[in-house]
């Protein structure tokens, strides 16, 4: 028997951390790529194509693919066989520290009520369970919030039967729309419990996309499942398109005679895992990094905008603002602000104590992006869009302030669609879970005000030719479909 120490796991770790992060797995690559060559839609094509260039461009400059590199949940299956005479968790979370650290990782692990920033991305999520034999399977899944956010438990009767399960997916994943980065992959928890049906959801994310379920009652509600969300057309980024998914893994485990516990955990078109087995004295990885850089791209295409775009110079006027309309393209070059949550947040708590803000709001655009950490000789590391419907609270009075245009991800709410008309601002998206891609498209950053708050600090960046669509207008006209303003 091979003696396995802590520091065996805790490089392991870090290792997987990294490689999870830059690297996709190659079947999800293969996944996009047949849902680009099975696309009818021209916008769609665009957003795949992208996300192929973005895979491509993480596992060269060795980028985060996103800019969210989750909070890592770690899945341990050890040997009965095996002697472990160390603390499991105390070393995988200094392997996550540490893979944070030296792969220039952004960490976004808080305290749920102060939201102070651990600063290392620990602790993680941690499952272990035991098996037979003496080995040791690692598998590390880096879980983004923008679709977390999504994910959902529904404790059906038992009389909701294999329809209620289908409909309760697919209602989410409707309701959801732009918001988790579609398309992606759908995992579902029947039976157990409330929390065994969310723990087998989230394992079902580690198969391999597209695998079926061994039992063909559960293959058939996967299948079905599928069919019903291309028909929604909802495509990739909610722009429309067949491809609303790009897999749904089902699993089940006995339920009590009374209940029907269903999980349904959304996870975004930037599927990441990596896997390690400790065997006869040493670690065997995954190899996703040989193989996403070689032959996976060999017939990407180039990211062609769909139609036209209008190519905007920053900081944006409140004319330019008022001329364009839903459903445009557009190209932005020029400087323009960062602000997430908690920047939001000090910026209203500013405003609501009447004293001067860090910075001039007037005719500003502002980014919902929080960066990872810049390599060197690039101005910033993976810089994709966050979800803006967190910002819904902050955003009327922020407009207040002269804000000619925010950008980001997913739907607004009724009442920031009201206040960008009555401001005669917009609503720009981006392409989520692209941090990579756009990152070229980023030549200036630097922190301007709030430094304490890490990734989540307000930015000056200088962008050039960065791509994104109007959702919604200063007229009040919605792109994703919502319902016209009263």
């Amino acid at each position: 028997m091979h003696h396995l120490t802590a520091d065996n796991i805790s490089d392991a770790i870090s290792r997987l951390v990294r490689d999870a992060n830059r690297y996709l797995p190659p079947d999800l690559v293969k996944a996009i790529s047949e849902a680009r060559s099975r696309e009818t839609s021209r916008t769609a094509e665009f957003v795949l194509d992208i996300l192929l260039e973005n895979a491509r461009a993480a596992g060269a400059a060795g980028l985060p693919v996103c800019q969210d590199t989750g909070i890592d949940v770690v899945f341990l299956e050890a040997g009965a066989r095996l002697c472990l005479d160390f603390n499991i968790e105390d070393a995988i979370n200094r392997g996550i520290a540490k893979g944070t650290s030296e792969g220039l990782l952004r960490a976004s692990v808080c305290d749920p009520l102060t939201r102070q920033n651990s600063g290392t991305n620990t602790p993680a999520i941690c499952h272990v369970s035991l098996v037979e034999g003496e080995e040791l399977k690692i598998s590390v899944l880096p879980k983004g919030c923008g679709s977390e956010n999504m994910s959902a438990i529904r404790m059906l009767p038992p009389s909701a039967g294999t329809e209620g399960i289908i409909n309760a997916v697919v209602e989410q994943v409707r309701a959801a729309g732009p918001n988790p980065c579609p398309p992606g992959i759908i995992g579902v928890g029947i039976g157990g419990t409330m929390e065994q049906a969310a723990l087998i959801s989230k394992k079902a994310l580690l198969r391999p996309v597209g695998a079926r379920h061994q039992r063909e009652d559960i293959s058939a509600i996967e299948q079905e499942i599928e069919k019903r969300l291309a028909m929604t057309g909802l495509g990739p980024m909610g722009l429309g398109g067949r491809t609303t998914t790009l897999a749904v893994h089902a699993e089940a485990y006995p339920c009590h005679i009374a209940s029907l516990p269903v999980a349904i955990n959304v996870q975004c078109h930037a599927a990441r895992y990596a896997v390690a087995v400790w065997r006869q004295g040493k670690w065997h990885f995954q190899e996703n990094a040989a193989i996403c850089k070689d032959a996976d791209f060999s017939g990407i295409r180039p990211a062609d905008m769909p139609v036209k775009p209008e190519k905007i110079t920053l900081p944006m006027s409140g004319e330019t603002a008022k001329k364009l309309r839903a459903g445009q393209w557009v190209l932005l070059s020029g400087p323009l602000l960062t602000g997430r949550d908690q920047t939001h947040r000090k910026l209203v708590e500013l405003l609501d104590a009447g004293k001067p803000l860090p910075v001039d709001l007037q005719g500003q655009l502002i980014y919902y992006v929080g960066p990872s950490p810049a390599p060197e000789g690039r101005a910033v590391g993976a810089a994709g869009p966050t979800t803006s419907y967190r910002m819904d609270a902050y955003t009327p009075r922020i407009l207040q302030q002269g804000v000619t245009g925010v950008m980001g991800k997913g739907k607004r709410s009724e009442s920031v669609r009201k206040a960008l008309r009555n401001h005669g601002a917009v609503y720009l998206a981006t392409i989520g879970g692209a941090g990579a891609y756009l990152s070229d498209r980023i030549t200036k950053c630097r922190v301007e005000a709030f430094p304490e708050l890490g990734p989540e600090a307000l930015f000056r960046m200088e962008v050039q030719n960065f791509p994104a669509i109007v959702i919604n207008d200063s007229r009040g006209d919605d792109h994703y479909g919502q319902p016209p303003l009263k």
